[in-house]
């Protein structure tokens, strides 16, 4: 993966994203979180002193925050794209916020109630961009992600006709063209026998097929380079 091709994944807030390149990108960005928490806690040790507060401790830490907001931002990008698949606005997105408010705790009991049913509210929303599919074909932020099955036009009776009767007349007319180059090998060696006959009419034939097959790709070069 390219540098441009990762940052279009990952941090572009344009165009749509289906159900699962989003979990998949969203997995990703979980064990690249994991791992720098692992980082963080390699680069200050003291945090480890008390387990009690140590989630707390570890966001107060700078280290984690100059690793972390790429994260943030890549998450939202994601967010974004998928909501746009849905044909919402990606400002949606500010309700999926809520579910950082599952480290609220101002000792009010009102206020915490609050943020806890935000909290609940915004993993239901989490989990509708998980699993409702988008919007098919185009919408108003792009084209369909996922490609649709091209529908074959269904074919008149005339038509059908029409492509039975010119397969019946070429199947006929190769009929003929044997038949007329049997007659030839059987006059031009009238000592041969049937098996001699048999493997002189296959190398026609063939030979046949491979000047059909050449006048077929010439005629559609030349009808290439005329356009």
């Amino acid at each position: 993966m390219t540098v441009k091709e990762f940052k279009h994944d990952y941090f572009s807030f344009k165009g749509r994203l289906n159900r699962k390149p989003f979990l998949m990108r969203l997995m990703m960005l979980g064990a690249i979180s994991i791992f720098f928490v692992l980082i963080v806690i390699n680069a200050e040790p003291h945090l480890k002193e008390d387990p009690a507060h140590f989630a707390t401790n570890v966001r107060k830490s700078l280290v984690f925050w100059v690793y972390y907001i790429p994260l943030i931002i890549a998450s939202i990008s994601l967010g974004v794209r998928r909501l746009h698949d849905l044909n919402l606005s990606g400002w949606w997105m500010l309700l999926g916020s809520g579910a950082l408010l599952s480290t609220v705790n101002t000792g009010n009991t009102a206020i915490d109630l609050a943020a806890a049913i935000l909290f609940y509210i915004a993993q239901l929303f989490n989990l509708f961009l998980i699993f409702f599919r988008g919007t098919k074909g185009p919408n108003r932020f792009g084209e369909d992600p996922v490609p649709q099955p091209v529908k074959e036009k269904k074919k008149t009776k005339e038509e059908r006709r029409a492509e039975a009767k010119a397969r019946k007349e070429a199947t006929e007319a190769e009929k003929r063209a044997d038949e007329e180059l049997e007659r030839e090998i059987a006059e031009a060696h009238p000592d041969w026998d049937e098996y001699d006959r048999y493997d002189a009419m296959q190398e026609a034939k063939a030979k046949r097929e491979a000047e059909k097959a050449a006048a077929e790709v010439k005629d559609g070069t030349e009808n290439k380079e005329s356009k």
